[in-house]
């Protein structure tokens, strides 16, 4: 991987390359950071960069904005690394029993699936989306003794192919208490050439020990105007205005932008119909709206719940629009730009309040089975009257 693939972050990377440069590099660093902020990425890109047999350096530009140097992607080394097959890059994640793995786990059983994933995701990986890869989401994954072991021997075997053996600790935060023990160990007393990159979200949850021993790399959020680039670059369909606030809303979370962007089809569904009725019930277009709460009333017990959750989570989401200028998810979700424009403003401190009331006792009176469509019509009604004296 290479930094010009990375969101933004450029003052940072321009900041590692002049210590690579430099030939000042601790050999035990730590990486903090969301890892939508592209702190995986950012790690994968330093060793390609470290190990590049022909670095490329740039004599223009601002440094807080524009790259001074990257790998040259081409050399044997760097094609390697991208793939994440190089013979001196070593490493351990969380991990759990699978369908493919049911007895101890480690990560040497699951290095292909990490590259795909890593691969996919172009670096920008999350523990939940890591677990789903790979068919574990209900288990609790742990980067265990095993791993470990397996890291401590691979570091002190000689190198094959460069000057440096490379790690990466994904999720330290993971390890056992053994593990990070095992660990700590080879981080006071490393072997030559060796560089052990520590890639965590939540340094609070490590050894004050490991922490006392390694160089810290603080990741900042990605800013607004490189993530809206990269949005539309991808997206090119989507309109520029929503990809504006999409960015925003994100707050430098190439993670939860894209979860913005690829909203499930339910939630699409509900989007749609959510502003259909909120047109008519505030007409109070009898006819139209009773053929829409005939629509919510057909739908199943635990869909008519998940709408009406959906619809509570898109009142307060507008609240906050209206109230912070913060949109969300829920605001994005309208095709409508109009809508999503003006309909934030109609929730208020003056009515939020009895809007929420009206809709949790829709949702206990089907909980209780109640006629459902005359519980949909009476909210109706209820919500018309409160948007109306805003």
């Amino acid at each position: 991987m290479q930094f010009k693939e990375i969101i933004g972050q450029r003052k940072l990377i321009n900041q590692l390359t002049r210590i690579i440069d430099s030939g000042k590099v601790s050999h035990a660093q730590l990486f903090v950071g969301n890892m939508g902020y592209g702190t995986l990425a950012i790690a994968i890109a330093y060793i390609q960069y470290l190990n590049c047999k022909n670095r490329q350096h740039y004599d223009i530009g601002d440094p807080d904005t524009q790259l001074q140097a990257d790998s040259c992607g081409e050399c044997p080394s760097c094609k390697k690394i991208n793939a994440l097959m190089h013979s001196d890059l070593h490493i351990i994640f969380p991990n759990a029993t699978t369908k493919k793995v049911d007895k101890n786990p480690s990560s040497a059983e699951f290095q292909n699936e990490f590259r795909e994933y890593v691969t996919q995701s172009h670096g920008y990986c999350s523990f939940n989306g890591w677990f789903h890869h790979i068919g574990a989401e209900s288990k609790q994954g742990i980067i265990n003794v095993r791993d470990g072991n397996d890291l401590i021997r691979d570091l002190s075997l000689k190198t094959y192919e460069s000057d440096y053996k490379s790690a990466i600790v994904w999720l330290p935060e993971k390890m056992n208490v053994v593990t990070a023990n095992k660990l700590l160990k080879t981080i006071e007393e490393p072997y030559g050439n060796t560089l052990i990159l520590l890639v965590a979200e939540e340094q609070d949850r490590l050894l004050q020990t490991i922490l006392s021993r390694t160089q810290h790399i603080n990741v900042r959020r990605i800013d607004t105007p490189s993530l809206a680039q990269r949005l539309s670059a991808e997206h090119p369909d989507i309109p520029t205005a929503n990809i504006t606030d999409i960015a925003t809303a994100a707050e430098g979370n190439c993670l939860l932008a894209n979860e913005f962007v690829n909203q499930s089809e339910q939630q699409k569904q509900f989007a749609q119909l959510f502003v259909d009725w909120m047109r008519k019930l505030f007409k109070l277009d009898i006819y139209n709206l009773s053929k829409t709460v005939d629509t919510l009333g057909d739908m199943g017990l635990e869909q008519q719940k998940q709408f009406l959750n959906y619809a509570l989570d898109v009142f307060r989401a507008c609240f906050l629009k209206n109230t912070t200028g913060k949109a969300s998810a829920y605001t994005l979700s309208f095709n409508d730009q109009k809508f999503s424009n003006s309909f934030p403003k109609m929730i208020t401190v003056n009515n939020i309040e009895n809007i929420e009331n009206a809709i949790n006792n829709s949702l206990f009176n089907i909980s209780r089975n109640a006629y459902d469509k005359i519980i949909f019509m009476t909210l109706s009604f209820a919500i018309s009257k409160s948007l109306k004296n805003r």
